[in-house]
């Protein structure tokens, strides 16, 4: 959710009833706590940070996160074992975001609260896996008693019922508030996964790091140079840099990074958050409502 999910959407998605992330992976740390500081002047609900930790100033971040008083951290990329201690000792609630059974088993045993597991469909940085949700949540349910966060496709609230069926306790959902219009993403972007199709979203770039991107003229640029062989430095070198905050800061649908999941092709409208999340809620129940009957 870099790029899309800053104080208001987060404060939005709370107050709403669900718990709002500021996506801190394309913030420097002054952005990052300015964005807290708006986050709680918006909303007096629990709200937390997700730290991609990949980032050389990670460090910083965590450090305002304490300093903020901010309860709830979801790392991503990287080792949990780095902070997690460190954050559970400050009293902080630490879950950390996976793509397969492996590592789901390295962040129970470096102590997080909650495990997101993350599957193919998701958009964004994604798993060389290629594991399906449905697929993924009964199989780290098996290995791991923790509370389950599923995310990958989840963008109404049958899929939420779904994923809960196979064993989640919640969901995690990106594309769909990332078209929000409480979402920092630019317009163009939010367009874009209104319209995009079936098949518009495609796993590329594995020889550096799988990301799921809507169809674009850059994407094309990507395939081709998959196609031709293209080696992990002649990748990164058409990546460059900024690609990403091109595409859904700036709204450069041409050059830039469109990072979105699957489930872009079920949504068809740019919403109010608290519209979004009375669907979801709304659906969910009416598909509990459906199915307790049945038996076979």
């Amino acid at each position: 959710m870099i790029w899309c999910s800053g104080w208001e959407l987060a404060s939005a998605v709370s107050n709403a009833g669900g718990l709002g992330l500021i996506g801190a992976g394309s913030m420097h740390p002054e952005t990052l706590l300015t964005h807290i500081k708006k986050c709680k002047a918006a909303t007096g609900k629990p709200f937390g940070v997700n730290v991609p930790l990949l980032y050389p100033q990670t460090d910083e971040l965590m450090e305002i996160i304490i300093n903020e008083g901010v309860k709830i951290v979801f790392t991503s990329a990287g080792n949990p074992k780095k902070y997690t201690g460190m954050l559970k000792e400050k009293g902080i609630t630490v879950v950390h975001v996976v793509a397969n059974k492996k590592f789901a088993l390295k962040a129970a045993e470096a102590g997080v609260d909650a495990i997101v597991a993350e599957g193919f469909e998701a958009g964004g940085h994604n798993g060389y896996e290629e594991t399906t949700t449905m697929v993924m949540i009964p199989m780290i349910r098996e290995v791991t008693g923790i509370p389950l966060i599923a995310a990958g496709g989840i963008g109404s609230g049958k899929a939420m019922f779904a994923a809960m069926a196979l064993g989640a306790d919640g969901i995690q959902a990106g594309s769909v508030f990332a078209a929000a219009q409480e979402s920092s993403a630019h317009l163009n972007f939010k367009n874009k996964i209104v319209e995009s199709g079936d098949g518009n979203t495609h796993l590329v770039l594995k020889k550096l790091v799988p990301v799921r991107l809507i169809e674009n003229p850059f994407y094309e640029k990507v395939k081709e140079a998959e196609a031709a062989g293209a080696d992990k430095d002649t990748l990164a070198r058409l990546l460059g840099k900024g690609r990403a905050k091109k595409g859904m800061f700036e709204g450069d649908t041409t050059e830039g990074e469109l990072e979105a999941g699957q489930v872009s092709v079920l949504i068809r409208q740019i919403k109010p958050v608290a519209e979004i999340m009375n669907n979801l809620i709304t659906d969910f129940n009416r598909t509990a409502q459906k199915v307790s009957g049945w038996r076979f």
